[in-house]
């Protein structure tokens, strides 16, 4: 009879109490926060970088536009989709210069913006402005200009 009350009580001691297992949740939850916070921040980093990437790619293309139509600069209020039309469809005499018309869309879903004269490049500057879509700011909000 003994040795089947002390088999019942080591059963009893094999489990977790209470406070082990908030100890333990409490520990997870710490971790996932460092964790997602700096995944959140690498993210907003390869977006910036995607965004400055997207922009020089948009630069190219526009200046072989430029080159191929004989023009010095864009007229002001370009339309960026004239980058992606065949020559048939009322593109540049060697268009498209983009592939796809998702590269005039910067990591945020907003367009990107041809400023010209430019504001940083004497002829033209190609504008994203960032997260927020509102000129300035910090971090991912801020203005990215090729």
């Amino acid at each position: 009879m003994s040795t089947n009350r002390t088999h019942l009580m080591r059963a009893a001691r094999r489990g977790f109490t209470m406070v082990e297992v908030i100890v333990i949740v409490t520990v997870l939850a710490l971790l996932m926060t460092v964790v997602t916070t700096n995944v959140m921040s690498s993210l907003g980093k390869s977006q910036t970088q995607l965004a400055k990437t997207q922009a020089a790619k948009i630069a190219q293309a526009l200046n072989m536009y430029l080159i191929e139509t004989g023009q010095s600069s864009p007229e002001d209020g370009f339309d960026l989709t004239m980058l992606t039309l065949r020559s048939d469809d009322g593109g540049g005499p060697g268009g498209p210069y983009l592939p796809k018309s998702d590269d005039i869309i910067d990591p945020w879903g907003n367009q990107f913006i041809i400023i010209s004269p430019g504001e940083v490049n004497a002829d033209y500057d190609v504008l994203s402005y960032g997260k927020d879509a509102a000129p300035g700011g910090e971090g991912v909000n801020l203005d990215i200009t090729q």
